[in-house]
């Protein structure tokens, strides 16, 4: 009887618990569910970052991942992101991409049915270090007639740390210097920046620091160019022009030199014996202290040389042109027709432009008597002949009064 009483107990327990199981598995059933946005931390990301390594994924501030979890319904019901914490370590990792496992720690009375996602993958790069030129670039121009030189930095490199991909995509590392309406040097100390080949600032894990850029700016003005020539050309030849192009050049110097310069002379060319024209490069001498601005080439010399040729040109008495002749005299030529001949030497393009009339025989008439007078005759010409010789220079002139022809003709 006592065995048949327990026996008795055991199965109203047994049926009881089902009872109640099943009642909970109606009110209150099993479920899954998703919960979203639970923050991944990072562990032992000093202990990278002290080995020189870096993680370069740009969210990793904000990873979250989503877990499926199985619980009671009243249970999920009251679960939030909060009541999760998941991590990502990193301890150990080199150089690369590396898969971290997600791990997630939630409610003892829930279970982690899956992590979405179940890996992070982790880019780590290593810290290096790279020195670079400095490059000065301007901000506004510099005052109207004034030239501004080369910008010196001070130091003239800089280094720059950081990932790898970074230091190794960096293109040029910058001092922008304000100069607008400099007359004078410019000194100021500047931050460097860096930028890549699509001219994007970049920013390294150190920062890179100042330099003390020098712009020199200094005055201008324009100089003459002078050629020196030496040697004479080939006997019956003759330098007809010297020409320099181009004829003057702009300069800029410190202002006390500037002041001293007015013109600047070129190497020497030696033109002996030439007989045709002579060209030819030459250098500038005396630059020391100035910078030769807009010159493009060197300065190019013409020497046109000329064959020296002659040329005669006939005339009559009438064709002499008589001056200073008092208005009550008048005079009487021998001959009208009696001719005399100028011959002109010079260069062969001014012999053969030259015409008659450039040439004008001229007397003076001013110390005339009543009379028979021998009077000089000059040639005038305001073109350069190198020679000009005439047949004769003098002519017999008869002098009388106005008045005592007319007395003959009344006779």
């Amino acid at each position: 009887m006592k065995n048949d009483k327990i026996i008795i107990q055991v199965t109203c327990l047994i049926v009881s618990v089902a009872l109640w199981m099943i009642i909970m598995l109606v009110t209150n059933p099993t479920l899954e569910a998703n919960i979203t946005n639970i923050p991944v931390t990072i562990r032992n990301l000093s202990t990278l970052e002290n080995s020189n390594l870096i993680l370069m994924n740009q969210d990793k501030e904000n990873i979250t991942v989503t877990v499926t979890v199985s619980g009671l319904t009243d249970q999920l019901n009251k679960l939030s992101n909060r009541d999760f914490s998941a991590y990502i370590d990193v301890l150990g990792f080199k150089e690369g991409v590396t898969n971290a496992k997600v791990e997630v720690v939630g409610p003892s009375n829930i279970e982690i049915k899956n992590i979405k996602p179940s890996h992070i993958a982790c880019n780590i790069e290593g810290i290096i270090s790279r020195i670079m030129d400095v490059t000065v670039q301007y901000e506004g121009v510099q005052a109207s007639t004034y030239f501004r030189g080369y910008g010196i930095p001070n130091p003239s490199s800089v280094k720059i740390t950081g990932p790898r991909s970074l230091v190794n995509s960096a293109y040029l590392a910058v001092a922008t210097v304000n100069i607008n309406n400099a007359k004078d040097t410019v000194i100021k100390t500047v931050p460097v920046r860096i930028y890549d080949d699509k001219d994007t600032e970049m920013f390294m894990s150190v920062p890179t620091g100042n330099v003390e850029v020098t712009v020199p700016v200094y005055p201008t003005k324009y100089v003459e160019l002078k050629p020196s020539i030496t040697g004479t050309p080939e006997e019956g030849y003759e330098v007809v022009d010297v020409t320099v192009k181009p004829e003057r050049i702009k300069i800029a110097a410190k202002q006390e030199l500037l002041d001293t310069v007015w013109e600047l002379y070129l190497d020497e060319l030696d033109i002996s014996g030439a007989y045709n024209n002579v060209l030819s490069s030459k250098e500038i001498l005396n630059t020391d202290g100035l910078i030769l601005l807009d010159l493009e080439a060197t300065p190019v010399v013409n020497v046109v040389i000329e064959k020296v040729v002659e040329k005669e040109f006939i005339y009559s008495y009438k064709d002499i042109q008589f001056t200073n002749l008092d208005d009550n005299l008048e005079l009487l030529l021998e001959d009208e027709e009696e001719e005399i001949s100028v011959t002109v030497t010079g260069t062969v393009s001014l012999i053969n432009s030259l015409k008659k009339e450039d040439l004008i025989l001229t007397a003076d008439m001013s110390e005339a008597t009543m009379g028979q007078n021998s009077v000089t005759v000059e040639c005038i010409t305001e073109y350069p002949l190198k020679e000009l010789e005439m047949s004769t220079n003098t002519v017999n002139v008869e002098v009388r009064s106005i008045h005592e022809e007319r007395e003959i003709t009344e006779q």
